[in-house]
C-alpha cells in the first residue's frame, strides 16, 4: 500500500504493513502496564502501609485497578483524534501523558494514595486509551482483508508488556526473592525504598521505546477505498453519529458482551498474585506465572484473531467463553491439589480466555460499523469497563 509518510514510503511497498503493525505492536506493549498490576500490588500496598497508611489493603487497591483498565471517553477521543490529526500525533499526545504519568508517579506514592489513583490511576489510563485506539485503527487500515489478524497482532502487544515488565519489575524490587510476611504484604526495608523509583525506570524504558516506535506508525493512502463490506445496513451512510452507533442492536449486543466478560477478566488480572501468595510463598515463581500469562495473553490474541478470520465471532467469542468461565469457577478448588504447576496452567488458561475477548470485539465492530466508524464505536464500547469497576 502507498503512503505520503517521510519515513514509511521509503521502505518497500511489501514490508509496510508489517513494519507500521509491528511498531503498533512495540508501543502496544508499552501501554501493558496494567497486565503487570497483579505483580506489582503487593509492592504497591507494602509501600502505602510503611509510608502513607498503615490501614491499606490489597480490597482497597481495586480503585487503582479499575482507574488503570479505563478511563471513560479516552477511546473516544483517541478515536476523533485519529480523524482530525492523524494516528501518529494522536499516539504522541496519548504517549506524552502515558510515559508522564509514569514518572508522576514518583512523587505521588511518597505522599497519598489519592494522588497515586490520580497519576497512576487517572492520567496513565487515559493517555493508554488514546493511544491504544489511534494504533488499532492504523493496523486495520493497513490490513483491510485480514481485520481480524490486524486486531489480534496489535491486541497482542498489549498483552506482550506484562511478560517483559513483569520480571523486571520482581528482579528490581525484590531481588533476592525475600518472602512476604504472613499477611502477604513486604515489609523489608530494602525491597519498600525501591518501590517509587521503580516508576522513574519504567518511564525511562517506556519513553526511549515509544520514541522510536513512533517514526513507523502510518497512515496508507486512501485507506476507505478498499474498506471491507461492513455487516449492518447503516454503512450505506459512512459518517454514523455516536446516537446511531450506539441505539443499534449490534452495539448493544457488543456492549453486554465485553462488560459481563470484563468483570471476571479484571478480578482475574488484577488479584491472581495475591490470591497465590496465601498458599505459594516463592515470590518468584509468582512473578513467573505473571509473565507467561502475559505470553499466553499475547500469542493467544493473534491465534484468536486467526480463528475469527476462519470461522464467525459467534463461534470464536462462545469457546472463549465457555472456556474462561468454567476456568474461573474451578480456580479456588486449585489450591487443594498441593501442587502449584495447576495454579500455573489455570491462570495461563484464564489469560488465554482474557486475549479472546479483547481480540473479538474489537473484531466485531470494525465488521459492524466499518474503518471509519470504528474508532468512535470501539470507544464507545469501552465505556462498559466503567461499569464493570462497579461490581
Amino acid at each position: 500500500m502507498d503512503t505520503d509518510d517521510f519515513i514509511v514510503k521509503r521502505i518497500p511497498k511489501a514490508a509496510r504493513p508489517f513494519v507500521v503493525i509491528g511498531a503498533g505492536i512495540v508501543l502496544q506493549a508499552t501501554y501493558g502496564i496494567v497486565y503487570t498490576f497483579g505483580n506489582i500490588l503487593p509492592y504497591l500496598v507494602s509501600y502505602l502501609r510503611w509510608k502513607v497508611d498503615p490501614n491499606q489493603t490489597n480490597g482497597s487497591m481495586i480503585w487503582l485497578q479499575s482507574l488503570m483498565n479505563g478511563i471513560p471517553f479516552s477511546m473516544v477521543l483517541g478515536g476523533y483524534l485519529e480523524r482530525k490529526i492523524g494516528g501518529r500525533k494522536g499516539a504522541i499526545f496519548g504517549s506524552i501523558i502515558y510515559t508522564g504519568s509514569m514518572a508522576l508517579s514518583y512523587f505521588s506514592i511518597e505522599h497519598s494514595y489519592f494522588l497515586l489513583l490520580l497519576t497512576f490511576g487517572c492520567m496513565q489510563s487515559f493517555g493508554q486509551g488514546v493511544s491504544y485506539n489511534c494504533i488499532l485503527i492504523q493496523a486495520q487500515r493497513w490490513m483491510p482483508h485480514r481485520v481480524g489478524l490486524a486486531s489480534g497482532l496489535i491486541v497482542a502487544g498489549f498483552g506482550l508488556g506484562g511478560f517483559f515488565i513483569s520480571p523486571l519489575q520482581t528482579k528490581y524490587i525484590n531481588p533476592k526473592n525475600l518472602p512476604a510476611g504472613p499477611d502477604g504484604f513486604f515489609t523489608q526495608r530494602e525491597i519498600l525504598e525501591k518501590v517509587p523509583s521503580l516508576f522513574i525506570l519504567m518511564a525511562i524504558v517506556f519513553g526511549i521505546t515509544q520514541l522510536i516506535a513512533l517514526c513507523f506508525l502510518a497512515e496508507p493512502k486512501n485507506p476507505d477505498e478498499i474498506e471491507t463490506q461492513s455487516l449492518i445496513s447503516m454503512e450505506s451512510t459512512p459518517d454514523l453519529s455516536s446516537r446511531q452507533i450506539v441505539y443499534s442492536s449490534t452495539f448493544k449486543l457488543l456492549f453486554a458482551t465485553l462488560f459481563l466478560n470484563a468483570i471476571w477478566c479484571q478480578t482475574t488480572s488484577g488479584f491472581f498474585k495475591a490470591y497465590g501468595m496465601t498458599f505459594i510463598h516463592d515470590d518468584f515463581f509468582l512473578a513467573m506465572i505473571s509473565s507467561f500469562a502475559a505470553m499466553a495473553n499475547c500469542t493467544s490474541r493473534v491465534l484468536w484473531g486467526l480463528f475469527v478470520d476462519k470461522t464467525s465471532y459467534q463461534t470464536s467469542m462462545m469457546i472463549a467463553c465457555t472456556v474462561g468461565s468454567a476456568l474461573m469457577w474451578t480456580l479456588a478448588t486449585v489450591r487443594w491439589l498441593e501442587d502449584r504447576s495447576f495454579y500455573f496452567l489455570w491462570i495461563c488458561g484464564m489469560f488465554t480466555c482474557i486475549g479472546g475477548t479483547y481480540t473479538l470485539v474489537p473484531y466485531a465492530c470494525h465488521k459492524s460499523f466499518g474503518s471509519y466508524n470504528f474508532g468512535i464505536a470501539y470507544g464507545l464500547l469501552q465505556l462498559s469497563l466503567v461499569i464493570t469497576d462497579y461490581f
